[in-house]
């Protein structure tokens, strides 16, 4: 199949010859499930000491080339199975969009030559043999070998796609500058078997060793590294800046009131930490950025910051950067926004092709779809 094609010529071939038959074969085999395991925010080890653990931010730019990395992922789920879609987008300081990856007309394209659909039968249908039909935009197959079914959860499924091609994508992009991933530096792939979630970080850590590469986790509501780091301090942390890190529940309120607590107007970027965290062999270094959106309004961008070294200027450089007015680095937000388009478009033309063939989607897959 000729990797030029237009995308949507390209999906109904797809559809058309490999989809339909395979989420139409039938047999009374069901593969037996393996546990999901992951890992949970661990604690980490406070680097510096307590009168350097808050620090202004330079915000001085080295004027070197900046990538931003992201992938989307989304499902189609019917009683027939499972059709997982997903994509990548990489961005830069000096091109909007520097390749994405499936082949979209008008788009420097990524040459992956990696599956961006995954398909999962039901539970009670068979796998269709592998040499039934032969892409290598589609797999059936997750890392480990196994045939993915309906017994792996749409997550499962989008996870280990997305992040192979994630990884995959930045395989592709030139050793001349710094890259952003959108999401921790070394994810910790919960929904994945054991198995497969090693082999996914070997080939992470296998890429982003060498490079600088930094890690952003926009979404710090629910997590608690930064909280769980600081127990054993928490005496002495409360007499120096006046709040009790045991009290709170996820970094996100911990830093909003260290803020409120601390810092006066008008307000000017700062970072805290660093934190040491080891994952597996790992080490990996940990601070967190707090970008006022308005040196008098009391509203942060609020990130945090993960690469393989202990580098200050990895957030001065970020604090460079010109920021969204949700607090995310322009160059972050046009790989974010890229991505989810793409992968909507794709699984609009999927979900399309295959109504009109009579294959629908499920209750869930419709209540996801008007986002309930």
């Amino acid at each position: 199949m000729a990797k030029k094609l237009e995308l949507q010529v390209l999906l109904k071939d797809i559809i058309s010859n490999y989809i339909v038959n395979y989420l139409t074969s039938s047999s009374s085999m069901s593969p037996g499930a393996e546990t999901l395991v992951g890992e949970d925010d661990n604690s980490g080890i406070l680097v510096s000491p307590l009168n350097e653990f808050i620090k202004v931010v330079s915000a001085e730019s080295n004027q070197s080339l900046i990538y931003s990395l992201d992938g989307s992922s989304r499902s189609f789920i019917s009683s027939k199975g499972i059709i997982s879609v997903a994509s990548v987008v990489v961005s830069s300081t000096i091109s909007p969009i520097f390749g994405v990856y499936p082949p979209i007309s008008g788009f420097p394209e990524l040459d992956l030559r990696k599956p961006f659909l995954a398909l999962a039968s039901s539970a009670h249908q068979s796998p269709l043999l592998p040499f039934f039909y032969s892409s290598e935009y589609v797999t059936t197959l997750s890392l480990d070998g196994s045939f993915f079914t309906s017994v792996n959860s749409p997550e499962e499924i989008e996870t280990e796609i997305r992040t192979i091609l994630e990884t995959e994508a930045l395989k592709k992009i030139p050793n001349d500058g710094s890259v952003i991933l959108d999401g921790p530096l070394i994810p910790p792939l919960i929904f994945l078997r054991s198995k497969v979630r090693d082999d996914v970080l070997n080939l992470r850590l296998e890429a982003i060793r060498g490079r600088d590469v930094i890690g952003i986790v926009k979404r710090l509501d629910k997590s608690r590294l930064l909280i769980s780091s600081l127990y054993k301090l928490s005496s002495k942390f409360m007499e120096k800046f006046r709040i009790d890190p045991r009290r709170y529940f996820s970094d996100e309120s911990f830093i909003l009131d260290l803020i409120k607590a601390n810092l006066s107007l008008p307000y000017s970027p700062i970072s805290l930490g660093p934190i040491l965290r080891n994952i597996g062999d790992t080490p990996v270094y940990v601070n967190y950025l707090i970008y006022p959106l308005h040196p008098y309004v009391y509203k942060f961008a609020i990130l945090r910051v993960e690469s393989l070294s202990n580098d200050s200027r990895v957030i001065d450089q970020l604090s460079s950067l010109k920021f969204t007015k949700d607090g995310i680095p322009f160059v972050l937000a046009i790989a974010d926004r890229t991505a989810k388009e793409i992968t909507n478009a794709i699984l609009k033309i999927v979900m399309t092709s295959l109504e009109s063939m009579g294959l629908q989607a499920s209750f869930y897959s419709k209540l996801e779809q008007v986002r309930i």
